[in-house]
């Protein structure tokens, strides 16, 4: 029984990764391709994983819980970072109805405001 239990999280894993690849391949920009390929690494792996852990015993559960809590913390660190580094080379949002709400795109040039030091 617990070998049908890995093949289903098999398939299911390969699914959300594939589903990943074809977001990836699919959405219009830097910021929402990376909602798709952190899902895909994150969640695809994971299942993976957790299917390893039923098909293969008990002896590298410890593993797999610490290499899952550890892509539940650098996946989102990593696609901030390339997130920020997109928005910093001023990659443009093309999802339709995006708006940038920060107010502001870094390293644009700014005139002084009246009164300031530089003024």
């Amino acid at each position: 029984m617990t070998a049908w239990i890995a093949d289903v999280l098999v398939l299911v894993g390969l699914a959300v990764m594939t589903l990943g690849v074809y977001g990836i391949l699919r959405f219009p920009d830097v910021y929402t391709r990376l909602h798709a390929s952190g899902k895909a690494s994150f969640l695809g792996v994971s299942v993976l994983l957790v299917a390893g852990t039923i098909g293969g015993g008990p002896s590298a559960a410890a593993r797999v819980v610490l290499i899952v809590v550890l892509l539940a913390l650098t996946t989102p660190v990593a696609a901030h970072a390339i997130a920020q580094a997109a928005y910093h080379r001023r990659e443009p949002m093309r999802a339709p109805g995006a708006i940038d709400e920060s107010g502001n795109c870094p390293g644009a040039a700014t005139p002084p405001r009246h009164g300031s030091p530089g003024a």
